[in-house]
């Protein structure tokens, strides 16, 4: 067996516990597209309600960086085509349903890393104090779901860090033209 194999089956097998069985399925889900495109959307609605303008503009870049690494995510599932760990292995403890039979990336992974990455390198810019803080906690929510993918039976481990990668360069590449993506949207 592989390393991947492995370790998936170690954190699949070995740690599972009552405690994490019933709030992993669960914590997944907070890390899916629809998910995040929700929560990103109900923050560009109560910045625009707040009149927090710096807000819905990191919120709408938020926005950009999902969809653009969604789309990247997308691409590369169709590309490999790896099966996910509960159809090639035995024994897997699926603690949640999957329709989407390519593991490689991980989308939640992407989906999750691209609106972290992209609140983190604009941190300072929303809160004036204490934006480390935030920034911990955008990280530990990022770093469960990652986890919660590989727990519940969905993803080999190496799926999560190369979704995570797509959503952090996703970020880069649009926070890096922020600016004129914010000026050709007149915002």
């Amino acid at each position: 067996m592989s390393i991947n194999v492995d370790l998936f089956c170690y954190i699949n097998q070995n740690l599972q516990n009552p405690i994490l069985d019933s709030i992993m399925p669960i914590i997944t889900y907070f890390g899916g597209f629809i998910w995040l495109l929700l929560i990103v959307l109900v923050i560009i609605v109560y910045a625009k309600l707040a009149n927090r303008n710096t807000l819905k503009r990191v919120a709408i870049i938020a926005l950009i960086a999902l969809l653009f690494s969604d789309l990247i995510t997308l691409l590369l599932k169709q590309i490999v085509q790896e099966p996910r760990p509960f159809e090639t292995l035995e024994g897997v403890r699926l603690l949640i349903s999957e329709s989407d039979p390519c593991s490689f990336p991980s989308g939640h992974s992407s989906s999750t890393l691209a609106v972290v990455s992209v609140f983190i390198m604009n941190m300072e810019d929303l809160v004036k104090k204490h934006y480390l803080v935030f920034d911990i906690l955008l990280v530990i929510f990022a770093v469960t779901i990652l986890f919660s993918r590989v727990y519940v039976g969905v993803h080999y481990p190496e799926d999560v860090p190369a979704g995570a990668l797509v959503g952090i360069v996703g970020a880069l590449l649009i926070n890096r033209y922020k600016d004129k993506i914010l000026a050709f949207l007149r915002l």
